[in-house]
């Protein structure tokens, strides 16, 4: 989803895209909220660093 809204596809195609590629209904305002919510979350490269490089855990595994 994040692809074709990058590709600058729609709301409404990428709903209909993915209503037919899975054939199950994915309305309008799930595609939107999905997108919404994933542009809040942070890349997972920023989690991972958050998680390994846990100063007080493991200091010396970030001094890279």
């Amino acid at each position: 989803m994040l692809l074709m809204r990058k590709q600058g596809k729609s709301y409404r195609d990428i709903s209909s895209e993915i209503s037919k590629s899975t054939r199950k209904k994915f309305p309008l305002s799930w595609v939107f909220n999905i997108l919404k919510r994933e542009n809040t979350i942070p890349p997972n490269e920023e989690i991972i660093r958050k998680n390994i490089c846990n100063l007080e855990v493991q200091p010396n595994i970030c001094d890279v």
